[in-house]
C-alpha cells in the first residue's frame, strides 16, 4: 500500500512570526513606520479595497511592513469582480483570519448555552492594488506638514473624548519621565515643551494610553511586576502597537515617531523567537486597547470579514 506523502508545513503562528521577525532584523519596525508619502486619501490604515472594511490585529502589521503605498488590498477573485486582474508575476501577501469550526452534532444538544464551537487560525492571500491593473484607484492625498509641538486637534479630540480615561498628569515641568501608574489609574508624561515635535508627544501619550487600558475598570489585562519579565514584556509590545494604530489613526505617524533603540528591537526579536503566538495575540490586544480608547466595542469581526472576502 503506497503511504501518503505528508508535508512539514510551518504553523501560521510560526509564518507570521518569521515575518515579523525577518522585518525587525532588517531594522524595519512594522508597527512604528509603515507608511509612505504621498498617500491615497483617508487613513493609511490598510483596508479591503472591495468591501471597505478595515483590517484588524495581527493583519494590520503584516500590510504594514509591505512595500506599497497604497492602503488598498483584495483577493484575486475581487480584482476580477471589479474588472481588473492581478499582473502576471506578482506575489500575493499572506494574511490571517479566524474560521469557526462546524459543531459537532453528538455534542450539540448537549452543550452549555454559552459554549460555542471552536475558531482555527486560516490563511489567504490578497494583492495590494498596485499590483493591479485596471481598477478605478482613489485620488493620492499629498501630506500636509505636521506641526511641532503644538496642540494637534485630532489627537487632543481622541485624548479628551474618551471618558473612561485615566487621570493625566501632563504639565509638570519636573517630570523627566513618561509612565503609567496602575494603582493610581494616572498617566503622567513631561511638559509638551520638553518633546522634539508633536508626533514624539502624542506617539508616547498613546502608549502609556494604551497601558492604562489594562487597568481592572477597562480590559483588565495582567502587568508584569519588573522589567524584563515575560508578562511585562507582552504589555509593552501591546502598548507599541496599540500607540501605532492611534497614530495612524490621528495621521500623526512618521519616520520620527521610532522611538526604539536597537537592544530594544533585539529585545523583542528574541522575545517574538521563543514564543510564535505573542505578536499575535499582542496585537488582538492593541486593538481590543485602541477600540476602548475611540470608543468602539470590541467584537469578534475576524469570521466576519474573511466571508466578505469571497476568497
Amino acid at each position: 500500500m503506497k503511504k501518503a506523502k505528508t508535508t512539514n508545513r510551518p504553523s501560521i503562528y510560526q509564518t507570521v512570526t518569521d515575518r515579523i521577525v525577518h522585518s525587525l532584523k532588517a531594522g524595519v519596525i512594522p508597527w512604528e513606520k509603515p507608511w509612505k508619502t504621498p498617500r491615497f486619501a483617508g487613513s493609511p490604515s490598510p483596508r479591503n479595497f472591495f468591501t471597505g472594511k478595515p483590517y484588524r490585529g495581527i493583519n494590520v502589521m503584516l500590510l504594514w511592513s509591505s512595500n506599497f503605498s497604497s492602503p488598498f488590498w483584495l483577493t484575486y477573485k475581487q480584482a476580477h469582480e471589479l474588472k481588473g486582474h492581478v499582473r502576471k508575476g506578482e506575489v500575493g501577501t499572506p494574511i490571517v483570519f479566524y474560521k469557526q469550526l462546524p459543531p459537532d452534532k453528538k455534542t450539540e444538544e448537549n452543550k452549555d448555552e454559552d459554549e460555542r464551537a471552536p475558531f482555527l487560525l486560516c490563511r489567504y492571500t490578497v494583492f495590494n492594488v498596485e499590483q493591479c491593473d485596471d481598477l478605478t484607484l482613489p485620488e493620492i492625498e499629498q501630506p500636509t506638514p505636521t506641526p511641532e509641538v503644538d496642540e494637534n486637534e485630532v489627537c487632543e479630540g481622541i485624548v479628551t473624548a474618551w471618558e473612561n480615561r485615566p487621570a493625566l498628569h501632563l504639565a509638570s515641568p519636573t517630570e523627566h519621565r513618561a509612565y503609567y501608574r496602575p494603582g493610581m489609574d494616572s498617566v503622567h508624561m513631561p511638559a509638551r515643551s520638553r518633546f522634539v515635535d508633536a508626533p514624539h508627544y502624542y506617539s508616547t501619550l498613546f502608549h502609556e494610553l494604551v497601558h492604562s487600558t489594562g487597568h481592572s475598570s477597562r480590559l483588565n489585562r495582567t502587568f508584569g511586576d519588573r522589567f524584563g519579565d515575560e508578562l511585562y514584556s507582552k504589555e509593552e509590545l501591546v502598548a507599541e502597537i496599540g500607540a501605532a494604530f492611534l497614530c495612524a489613526i490621528a495621521g500623526i505617524a512618521n519616520e520620527y515617531t521610532d522611538r526604539n533603540t536597537t537592544a530594544y528591537i533585539q529585545n523583542w526579536i528574541s522575545k517574538l523567537e521563543e514564543d510564535n503566538r505573542l505578536v499575535i495575540h499582542a496585537a488582538a490586544n492593541a486593538q481590543r486597547a485602541a477600540d476602548c480608547i475611540l470608543g468602539k466595542t470590541f467584537e469578534l469581526t475576524m469570521q466576519a470579514t474573511a466571508e466578505t472576502e469571497n476568497d
